[in-house]
């Protein structure tokens, strides 16, 4: 167990080895110590091979999957549309710009911001998106408003009925760049490839008829059969038969190094990729833990909307009845206001379980998951979001991790076990 150091003290029964280690907080750390008896394992994403971001990216661009140069596809005048993540997603944008900037120096490009329905980036977030190309580029970038009805177009609906609005930007562009970041997704499977257009670039209301299908029994990590979030995407990216698509697809390490990389067609990319992700992430437990300790690391840890990754890949590792112990600064609070809502009263919660299905809004979906989730397990939170607000979804304010810690040890007996996901919103624990 790395990043453990060993000590013993004297109880009343005797000598106990203890454990001491330092837990991931936001950019600081929380140190704690327990006996080593009651630490069932610590998981990490899979360890990879030490690479530099630069080679794998060119090398990705020199040898893409399907034929599909991006030379070829950036050396003509006609105009390109790229789009990017916004900063809640950790993609090297800038690292691929680097590599791309003098292809791009003769093209006439224009960047598409895919927020999806969250927010606009703040400053600090677009240097963090674009790097050092900010000034250069700061005049060809557009946010993707998801509220702003004016700037969508229709572009027919899926096989589930769900009508396809989308950013306006994309009928006036023949050629489009998708430069993303492939990691598993609580509902959708996987982020990346296809999911930059739809919710990345959809208008609210085709987003919100996308989420209703996250509670149908194929929206799970790691899954793309049977999975009708997933399967909306698909039907959206059909649309675009008349359009000529580029994808730059990365996986990153648990450190957010680029692990692998991939140019081509975005069905191609999106595939591959997601393959490499699913090997780097997916992490097979032997036991399910009486206490588990799910990490959201940055960025994720922005607020409770983004950190519900951790708390659906933590309940997996979870016996019924356990004690799920959230890890996560949530420094802006709660998250977008069709999430926060669910938070202004106990009632509110319930309200969304009962209305779901029949008159669904965004973030309903998580009322069901945080309602099922308080009737298996208790869950409690290190977190800066005040006790009131959680409480109305029967959650618990903890003041420290090792205070959560050992409370959870004394509920659940002595010889209660602890698992500790390091970083819960990428790690899927599968129990074999």
């Amino acid at each position: 167990m790395t990043g453990m150091d060993n000590f013993r003290i004297r109880g009343r029964q005797g000598w106990h080895s203890m454990k001491r280690m330092s837990v991931p907080y936001g950019k600081d750390k929380l140190d704690i110590a327990l006996d080593g008896k009651n630490i069932l394992d610590v998981v990490y994403p899979k360890e990879t091979a030490r690479k530099k971001s630069s080679r794998v990216l060119a090398n990705a661009i020199a040898e893409p999957v399907d034929g599909q140069t991006l030379n070829d596809f950036l050396g003509t005048s006609e105009p390109v549309l790229c789009i990017v993540n916004d900063a809640t997603r950790p993609t090297k944008t800038s690292a691929v710009l680097d590599i791309i900037k003098n292809n791009i120096r003769n093209s006439t490009i224009q960047f598409l911001i895919a927020t999806g329905a969250h927010r606009a980036p703040t400053d600090q977030e677009m240097l963090t998106i674009f790097g050092s190309h900010l000034r250069a580029y700061n005049d060809r970038i557009m946010v993707h408003d998801a509220c702003d009805d004016k700037t969508a177009d229709y572009y027919g609906e899926t096989r589930y009925g769900n009508a396809l609005w989308l950013n306006s930007a994309l009928k006036r562009f023949g050629r489009i760049l998708i430069i993303g970041s492939v990691e598993p997704h609580y509902f959708a499977g996987f982020t990346g490839g296809r999911k930059a257009i739809l919710p990345g670039v959809a208008a609210y209301r085709t987003i919100e008829q996308n989420h209703k299908h996250a509670n149908q029994p194929g929206a799970k990590p790691l899954n793309l059969i049977g999975n009708p979030v997933h399967e909306e995407m698909i039907d959206c990216m059909i649309t675009f038969h008349d359009k000529r698509l580029l994808s730059l697809q990365m996986v990153l390490d648990r450190n957010h190094n680029i692990h692998e990389a991939f140019t081509g067609s975005v069905e191609k990319t999106f595939e591959t990729a997601s393959r490499a992700a699913s090997e780097l992430y997916r992490i097979e437990i032997a036991a399910k833990a009486d206490i588990v300790v799910t990490v959201a690391k940055p960025p994720f840890d922005i607020n409770l909307y983004q950190t519900l990754k951790a708390i659906e890949h933590g309940r997996m590792a979870l016996k019924e009845g356990g004690v799920l112990i959230v890890v996560s600064p949530c420094y802006e609070g709660l998250g977008p206001r069709s999430f926060a809502r669910l938070f202004s009263s106990s009632k509110s919660i319930e309200d969304a379980v009962n209305n779901a299905r029949t008159c669904y809004h965004l973030g309903d979906h998580n009322a069901i998951n945080l309602a099922s989730l308080a009737n298996q397990a208790e869950v409690w939170m290190v977190t800066n979001i005040p006790d009131r607000i959680l409480l109305n979804a029967r959650m618990k304010w903890s003041k420290s991790l090792q205070h959560a810690i050992s409370q959870a040890i004394d509920k659940q007996g002595r010889s209660a076990r602890v698992l500790f996901l390091m970083d819960g919103c990428f790690t899927v624990p599968i129990l074999t």
